[in-house]
Formats: C-alpha cells, sequence, structure tokens
C-alpha cells in the first residue's frame, strides 16, 4: 500500500510539472498576442530553464528571434530545436511519435531554411530546405519557399519551375501568381508581369499587393489612367497607405490632374508630417499650377526636413523670382547651385 501511494505521488509530480510547463507556454503565446515579444521570450526561457529539451519553446524562440530579424539568436535556437528533434525522431521506436517528431524536423529544417534565406546565404538556405522536403514530401510551403531561395539567388528558371508545379494548389495559387509575376517583373519583362498580377486581382480582388504592383506595372508602361485604377482599388482597400497614395499623387501629377494630386499630397502629409518627399513634391504641383506662395511654403519645409536638397532651394528661388522677389530668388539659387556645382540652367 506504502509502493503504491508514492508511485501514485511521483506520478502526481509528474502532472503537476508538465501543467506547469504547458501554463508557461501558453502564458508566453499569450504575451506574444499582446505584443510583448521581450516578455514573451523571457517566458520561454523559463520553460527551457526547467524543461531543456522543449522543442515548442526552442523553435519559437528560434521563429520570434527570426520575425525580429535576430538572425544569430534565430539559427542559434533553430539548431537546438533540430538537435531535440532528431534526438526523439531516431530514439523513439513508437511510429507514432516517429511521425510526429519527423514532422516538426521538417519544420525546423524549414524555418533555418528561410533564416539562411535572409541571410542571402543561398546554398545552406536550399539544403535546408531539401532536408525539410525529403521529411515532409507532401508539404507544398516548402516547395514554394525553395523556389523563394532560386529567386533571391537571381536562378529565375529554376524559381518558376517549382512555382509552376504549385499553381494548381488552391491554398497557395495565390502566392505562386505573385511570385511568379515578381519573376518576370525582376527582369522588366512587364506583360508577363502584368498577367500574372492581374490574373490575382480577377481571382482574388481582395488581395491587395496586387492591385499596388499591377499599378507599378502599368506605370513603367506609361499607361497611367490604368495605373490609378488599380492604385485607387488597392486604397479602397488600405486608405492609410502612405506609398500608395504617395504613387497615386505622382501620376495624377503626370495626368495633370493637379486637385486629385494636391488632395494625395494633402493625404500623405496627414500620415507622415516628416515625409519631405511629399512636402517638396507638392511644392513642385504647387508650382506648375502657378501657385507660388504656397509651393513656397511647402519647398520651406522640405528643406527644413532635408536642408542638403540642392533642387528643391532652386525651385524655390524659381517660385521667388515669379513672385517678382529676385533678391530672395539669388539667394537660394546661389545656394542649390553651389550645393550642385555641375548644374546647368
Amino acid at each position: 500500500m506504502r509502493v503504491m501511494i508514492v508511485f501514485v505521488s511521483i506520478l502526481g509530480s509528474i502532472h503537476t510539472v508538465a501543467q506547469d510547463r504547458l501554463s508557461l507556454v501558453l502564458k508566453a503565446e499569450d504575451q506574444l498576442m499582446t505584443g510583448d515579444t521581450a516578455l514573451a521570450i523571457n517566458t520561454y526561457q523559463s520553460v527551457l530553464e526547467d524543461f531543456s529539451r522543449s522543442f515548442s519553446a526552442t523553435k519559437r524562440l528560434s521563429e520570434i528571434y527570426y520575425y525580429q530579424k535576430d538572425y544569430h539568436n534565430a539559427i542559434l535556437y533553430s539548431n537546438i530545436a533540430i538537435e531535440i528533434a532528431e534526438e526523439f525522431y531516431y530514439d523513439k521506436n513508437s511510429v507514432d511519435l516517429k511521425t510526429r517528431f519527423k514532422t516538426d524536423l521538417a519544420d525546423a529544417h524549414h524555418l533555418k531554411g528561410l533564416i539562411r534565406l535572409k541571410q542571402n546565404r543561398f546554398n545552406d538556405a536550399l539544403n535546408e530546405m531539401r532536408r525539410a522536403a525529403n521529411l515532409d514530401p507532401l508539404n507544398k510551403t516548402i516547395t514554394l519557399d525553395k523556389g523563394m531561395v532560386f529567386f533571391a539567388a537571381n536562378n529565375l528558371d529554376s524559381a518558376r519551375y517549382y512555382f509552376h508545379t504549385l499553381k494548381q494548389e488552391p491554398e497557395l495559387r495565390n502566392k505562386v501568381l505573385f511570385s511568379l509575376g515578381n519573376s518576370y517583373y525582376k527582369v522588366k519583362n512587364l506583360d508577363s508581369a502584368f498577367y500574372y498580377y492581374n490574373e490575382i486581382s480577377l481571382s482574388y480582388p481582395l488581395f491587395k499587393t496586387a492591385h499596388l504592383y499591377k499599378g507599378m506595372v502599368l506605370t513603367a508602361m506609361q499607361k497611367y489612367k490604368r495605373a490609378v485604377a488599380a492604385l485607387s482599388t488597392y486604397l479602397n482597400l488600405d486608405s492609410l497607405s502612405e506609398e500608395v497614395l504617395f504613387r497615386r499623387a505622382v501620376l495624377y501629377n503626370e495626368l495633370g490632374e493637379t486637385d486629385n494630386a494636391l488632395r494625395d499630397w494633402a493625404r500623405v502629409i496627414k500620415i507622415n508630417d516628416t515625409n519631405q518627399e511629399a512636402y517638396r513634391n507638392r511644392g513642385l504641383t504647387y508650382f506648375q499650377a502657378g501657385i507660388y506662395d504656397k509651393a513656397i511654403l511647402d519647398f520651406d519645409k522640405a528643406l527644413e526636413l532635408a536642408p542638403e536638397q540642392a533642387y528643391t532651394e532652386i525651385n524655390r528661388g524659381y517660385s521667388y523670382y515669379l513672385l517678382d522677389n529676385p533678391k530672395q530668388a539669388l539667394i537660394d539659387l546661389n545656394n542649390g547651385i553651389e550645393k550642385m556645382p555641375r548644374y546647368y540652367f
């Protein structure tokens, strides 16, 4: 009877440790969800202090450091995760456990491959992706990321080969089409790039980045009205994108739609009142419209934020000249020329 009581006590102790470990993991996940990454890292490290062979904690730490762009620590913890998964995978006789840890091992190699990709260590990244694919051949995301390694390494033919093998995968189709579009946009094959971006925008209109890239391609093709339409579709999905508003304002300027351009410049500045390029470009829009006093105010702000912008100072000089203030015009023009000794009127 006494032996049985001791045995039950040991089981209770093991159960408590497992519960404590699970509680800490759940606590760390909650901390991540609330955005407190530093606290989550500390909590995961607490898990490892009590249970040093926790695959989930080491892999999660590697993922956190990966997203923080701390690739040194990301690699450190991915290597530990791989070591732990290998230990369980090769030491266990149970088929169920081997299957589970085989997937874990594939995930860890996949993650390490992604980290190596960010470090531009393309051969190492490919080796990790191949190990992951050998362990988990049905995981199509690994195949996609293998293609992304070739894309980053500028081996576009190989990248497209892997992308094309995944075009019929419903869950990956949009990412694959986007990657194919990028592979053609990278070499300025605008027609092919447009085809794939347009395919996404038609089949999945909520994929907002496809509308942005479609607009960029149409801009490069000098099809400005269609580019405005693509960027406007993006802004219907995300009205606070500083970059897209900026691009559309430039296009409105090219089209001579001054009021629309000024409206977009104002929205960009409202989002980011330190964007000196927006002040400079709005100043140019006012200048082209003959509103020189407002142009000067924007050039003032742009030069306050970026004093070495010679063109801005020269344009302000022209504005003063056209407002019949030759003295101030001469000061700005001389200062601008000094900053750009090769500038020719």
